[in-house]
């Protein structure tokens, strides 16, 4: 897996992985960015990266999620899912997701939305049923900025 620095921004903006898969860190700006990772679980880590350098990581625990940041370029930000199983996904622009093959059994699915929260469903598992589950967030509403005349 790879979380590059390009045009000033994270990218994946989210992304899964694995306790124990190594995570390439790259910069492919033209600048020096600096790359902060808040963990809780993990072991933080705040460093400098130069154009074209690259750094590797490894999570030694589970810990959703885990937010990395540029302390030089404010904006920039992602977020990683570190799992101890390979069921995960990240939802596409649509919102739509797939997860690999589930044994058959009872599972509780949790979806996770950087500003609007969680939502958890308990879910069981047939084998060779094809299911399906939805997560519906609500947009918070923003309150109405009224000047004064």
């Amino acid at each position: 897996m790879t979380l590059t620095q390009e045009g000033c921004m994270y990218k994946p903006h989210v992304f899964g992985i694995m306790v124990g898969q190594e995570l390439e860190i790259s910069n492919g700006d033209d600048t020096t960015h600096n790359v902060h990772l808040f963990a809780i679980k993990n072991t933080s880590f705040n460093m400098t990266q130069k154009k074209d350098s690259k750094a590797k990581k490894k999570f030694s625990t589970a810990e959703v999620m885990v937010e990395f940041k540029c302390d030089i370029h404010s904006w920039m930000g992602s977020r990683v899912g570190v799992l101890d199983h390979p069921f995960y996904a990240v939802s596409a622009a649509d919102g739509s997701f797939s997860l690999p093959k589930l044994p058959a059994g009872s599972y509780t699915v949790e979806a996770i939305h950087e500003e609007l929260g969680k939502q958890s469903q308990e879910i069981t598992v047939v084998d060779a049923v094809d299911q399906s589950i939805e997560f519906t967030f609500e947009a918070k509403k923003k309150k109405s900025r009224r000047r004064k005349r």
